[in-house]
């Protein structure tokens, strides 16, 4: 539940960072222009900061099947920047991948910090991509079967239908405490 809220106040963030730079954009076209120059800041960022990283939702899902070296903590801050900037010069990027990201770097950190075992990490991961779901998209129980279904790849782990659903729930209603509201 504590990692929910985390998530969940993170998408929230998210969500409302969005909506600024969206109206920001559209309040000043003119920052279409610098795309390029955004995108290569972004693409620099990750070339230093970000290697650990680049794997994206694969790395999570590489967590998840076999739990080893973990999900960097930083993948949090570079998707959620990377994402909000990618927006504010109006490029394209999805709040899909950002909310797994966002839900597994976070969830990640959790299980490192209380050194869980393989089960215990590949539970919490999954409860944190669904928090992060169910909080950016409104979708609590669709976040719980994603984070069940879609990354268990053909075979559902039930020891984690609770903590998913429960986590999928208080993610989005932490998002909805913020004042987010999906419409």
């Amino acid at each position: 539940v504590p990692m929910a809220i985390a998530v969940g106040s993170l998408c929230a963030a998210f969500l409302w960072s969005l909506d600024v730079a969206t109206r920001t954009r559209f309040a000043h076209p003119w920052l279409l222009f610098l795309l390029p120059l955004g995108g290569f800041v972004i693409g620099l960022l990750y070339h230093r900061m970000g290697k650990s990283v680049e794997g994206g939702n694969n790395l999570i899902v590489e967590q998840i099947h076999e739990p080893g070296g973990g999900v960097p903590l930083r993948m949090a801050p570079l998707i959620f920047i990377g994402t909000v900037a990618t927006h504010l010069f109006g490029g394209s990027a999805g709040r899909e991948g950002t909310a797994v990201q966002l839900g597994g770097s976070l969830a990640s950190a959790v299980a490192r910090l209380f050194r869980l075992d393989n089960a215990g990490v590949r539970v919490l991961l999954m409860a944190g991509i669904a928090a992060g779901f169910g909080a950016v998209f409104g979708t609590p129980l669709a976040g719980a079967v994603f984070a069940l279904e879609v990354l268990a790849v053909g075979r559902v782990e039930y020891a984690a239908l609770v903590p998913c659903l429960v986590a999928g729930i208080v993610g989005d209603w932490t998002c909805h405490l913020w004042g987010i509201h999906h419409g």
